[in-house]
């Protein structure tokens, strides 16, 4: 009963931020005069609605998606301020997100997504390109091989060397097979005009990366280490993987240890962390090779993935910055 009370005061309250939002009707004319105003109708609108939710709290907030009437395969999507009229752009966005600029790197896309795929093997399902992310994501049939890794780097290297006012960083390069979310490898390649002599941390090119999430690989890898590790009322939770450089079914594998909270507070969880293990393991199989326990009373737990990235071998080192 409570709870019902509860959802609809929530519901109410919601009600109540979007009747003082602009309507619909006055934010949608006032959208297709800024269109006329500043891009000369050059756009079909295919979305316009409210955007508002608990997360925002902004009724004034709508998600939109033009196409360039020029060219349909070019479609922007953005978050419309109605009552500024201006686009909602994060504070911390360095990049330039107005509708030329994003209509711009639509077409970079569309031009690299065709080439890349033009270049690359039969075996490529598909290609998605994300300019402003510098990332790009490929579908196979299979998992690359390592052989096939540096075939897909210098094929991929060679196409943005020819655009580098587009892509002004590394790429990060996510390899998925059918149906999966994510693929677990994401491979690095730094365009031959990119400096990234004064970033903090920099990439080895060809840099093997692993995702610890949305791929076969990464949760069988997850189950794994649950089952082994975990204890009752003392789960393990995987925190990152690092893969052999050279032998990409090699990893090193950091998971947090948690214990049962000796005091419980008000809208704690039961438990809390209490340590990371370290292990190193081989795939299918997974067995333990080494194993390492960092306990948080004697190890700094906001510096442990850096110190975690100290202690692996050379082999599985992909930055070369100092750390």
């Amino acid at each position: 009963m409570h709870k019902i009370i509860l959802y609809s005061v929530l519901i109410g309250i919601l009600f109540l931020f979007v009747g003082c939002g602009v309507s619909n009707t006055n934010a949608k004319k006032g959208f297709v005069a800024y269109l006329k105003e500043h891009h000369n109708n050059k756009y079909e609108i295919l979305t316009f609605e409210r955007n508002f939710n608990a997360a925002n709290m902004d009724p004034n907030l709508y998600w939109v998606e033009l196409a360039l009437k020029e060219n349909l395969k070019v479609v922007i999507n953005f978050e419309w301020d109605a009552k500024d009229k201006a686009l909602c752009v994060s504070s911390h966005d360095t990049e330039d997100r107005s509708i030329k600029a994003l209509t711009e790197s639509q077409k970079q896309e569309i031009v690299l997504r065709e080439e890349l795929y033009e270049v690359l093997d039969e075996d490529v399902l598909s290609v998605d390109v994300n300019v402003f992310n510098h990332s790009i994501s490929i579908s196979l049939k299979s998992e690359p091989t390592f052989n096939k890794f540096h075939y897909f780097s210098n094929k991929i290297g060679n196409v943005l060397d020819k655009y580098p006012n587009t892509w002004t960083r590394e790429a990060h390069i996510d390899f998925k097979i059918e149906r999966e979310e994510k693929g677990f490898y994401e491979l690095i390649v730094k365009p031959t005009a990119y400096d990234d002599s004064t970033e903090l941390y920099r990439y080895k090119q060809n840099a093997i990366v692993a995702n610890n999430y949305g791929s076969v690989k990464a949760e069988n890898i997850d189950y794994i280490i649950r089952k082994e590790f975990s204890k009752p009322n003392s789960p393990v939770f995987l925190s990152n993987i690092w893969v052999n450089q050279k032998d990409l079914n090699s990893f090193y594998i950091a998971f947090e240890k948690h214990e049962p909270r000796k005091r419980l507070e008000k809208n704690q969880s039961l438990t809390e962390v209490v340590g990371m293990y370290l292990v190193e393991m081989n795939y299918p199989n997974l067995n333990k090779k080494n194993l390492t326990y960092y306990d948080y009373k004697t190890t700094d737990k906001d510096d442990i993935f850096l110190y975690l990235f100290t202690q692996l071998p050379q082999d599985y080192q992909y930055l070369i910055a100092d750390l």
